[in-house]
């Protein structure tokens, strides 16, 4: 209405009502008006053609006006065959990852010590060292044969030779008087060694496999691909070994070939798209520089504290709780009767919870379900105490308790982790392709693996049943208690640090903006 000319007329309300009736003004000021008018009609041209400037601007390749990437919706028209590759090769790094969990329970069953089984849980640390060899990974390979597929393939058929080697005599180690604690421990972190370089391979060349706006499902594929493979290994094992169809030996002969079969034909018939040009990796040297150029990064060194401290709540329910009621009289087999039951929970629950990941605030998902979580480290901790002296017959009830809890961890869990890889390839620079995924997945794993380790030698630190104990204690509940205290604090004291990484702009995670 101003436009148009009109001023307002007063009126009762609070809004003035307009009127269009020429106030009188002299000739100079219409004289006035009028040069204002055609001022006016000039910039408002000028403006139009500034403004179609710019969209015919914005429509070149070589010039974007906006800082921040444009979001483009996720299409997944001819990438279902790519997202079946990726799921199949996330399925057979978790295999081992689930065979090295039955470990545990065998041996528990042979005598061992919460101690030792602490010291078996170092195997698997090389998924949280792999960053020392990811340069290497990233920019030594064969460009005939494909930048990933040079140490992925060499990487997964090793996997499946030690794992018929060790079908050999894996009975000799295991099922004796004194179960060969470090030769255990010395195998499998061979065979996590070679998990962590096909780790680094395949994280890589998701980033590359799929179109950048389906990127995100990488995370879905990491995370239900590892579960499936996880649930094979453990529950799967568990399962058959139950019913006598294979040992422990055998499932490790059959598991050797399927890796060697498997990779084989990904070899032959997936073919890698070539380096472009202009994107070729940098020496080692440069790697190495650029990792380092990394850690500096603010957002990168907020992001450690968070990755590092935040699971120091979990390993009662991760890791410790199962060897519990193992202890208490629930045989494996049950326990792992019950995990197969949630299997299928386990598999679809990244693909659920990708609707609420694939925006700008994956992690908002993890704080969610975060207070949940913290909830269900002293309730698992009840349901131990509250264990049956006996399961003849089959306490029923019990069980329904332990897998209506079991599903919610998992659920809590799953979404940490589907949210916290969505974070990662959100912010990853492709630039420095697979270098910079895994240093994001080394700095999660390290948080993730030196909790159970540790907790497992202060299980039996604060154990003292004896009769000349001050004070008789299960360290089990008294870790338990200290694990929901920790876990309680750190979302008071982390949360509003997870919502401010997730404010930084994406060029602050570059490293070439440092």
């Amino acid at each position: 209405l101003k436009w148009l000319g009109a001023r307002p007329r007063a009126s009762s309300g609070d809004a003035p009502r307009w009127s269009l009736r020429r106030p009188r003004t002299s000739h100079r000021r219409h004289g006035h008006r009028r040069a204002m008018a055609k001022a006016d009609q000039k910039g408002l041209r000028k403006r139009v053609v500034g403004e179609k400037k710019a969209e015919k601007i914005s429509t070149g390749a070589a010039v974007k006006l906006q800082e921040e990437p444009v979001e483009v919706e996720s299409n997944l028209k001819g990438e279902y065959g790519s997202i079946f590759i990726l799921l199949v090769l996330y399925t057979l790094q978790g295999l081992p990852m689930g065979l090295s969990a039955v470990l545990p329970m065998i041996l528990k069953e042979r005598g061992v010590s919460f101690s030792d089984v602490g010291t078996f849980s170092l195997n698997s640390w090389p998924f949280s060292l792999k960053l020392l060899w990811a340069p290497l990974v990233d920019t030594v390979y064969m460009a005939r044969f494909g930048r990933r597929k040079t140490w992925m393939v060499p990487s997964q058929l090793l996997i499946g030779l030690v794992m018929l080697a060790m079908s050999v005599f894996v009975d000799e180690l295991l099922y004796v008087e004194k179960p060969a604690i470090w030769t255990l421990t010395g195998l499998f972190f061979f065979l996590y060694f070679l998990c962590a370089t096909q780790d680094i391979a395949v994280d890589g060349w998701a980033l590359t496999m799929l179109r950048p706006e389906n990127v995100g499902w990488a995370a879905t594929c990491n995370a239900a691909g590892q579960t499936l493979g996880y649930a094979f290994g453990f529950t799967g094992y568990m399962m058959l070994e139950q019913l006598k169809v294979v040992t422990l030996a055998s499932f490790m002969f059959y598991m050797g070939v399927f890796f060697l079969v498997a990779t084989v034909l990904i070899a032959l018939f997936k073919t890698e798209a070539p380096v472009p040009k202009g994107e070729e990796p940098e020496d080692i040297a440069t790697s190495y520089r650029q990792m380092f150029a990394m850690l500096q990064l603010r957002p990168i060194r907020l992001l450690i504290v968070v990755l590092f401290t935040w699971k120091m709540a979990f390993p009662i329910t991760d890791a410790i709780a199962p060897l519990k009621f193992q202890e208490y009289g629930l045989p494996k087999e049950h326990l792992a009767y019950m995990t197969s039951i949630l299997m299928p929970l386990y598999i679809t629950l990244p693909m659920v919870a990708a609707r609420w990941t694939s925006g700008n605030r994956p992690l908002d998902l993890a704080l969610w379900v975060y207070p949940a979580r913290v909830a269900l480290v002293a309730i698992t901790a009840l349901l131990a105490y509250l264990t049956p002296s006996s399961v003849d017959p089959v306490p029923y009830g019990f069980y329904a308790l332990v897998m209506f809890f079991g599903a919610a961890g998992a659920v809590a869990s799953e979404f940490i982790f589907v949210a916290q890889m969505s974070f990662f390839a959100r912010i990853s620079d492709p630039a420095l392709g697979g270098t910079y995924m895994t240093l994001l997945n080394t700095l999660a794993n390290l948080g993730g693996k030196w909790p159970p380790t540790v907790t497992f030698y202060l299980v039996d630190v604060f154990t003292c049943k004896t009769a000349d104990c001050p004070v008789q204690a299960d360290g089990f509940y008294v870790v338990a208690a200290l694990c929901t205290v920790i876990g309680v604090l750190w979302f008071l004291a982390g949360a509003p640090v997870v919502r401010l990484l997730q404010q930084h702009k994406l060029d602050e995670w570059k490293v070439r903006s440092v």
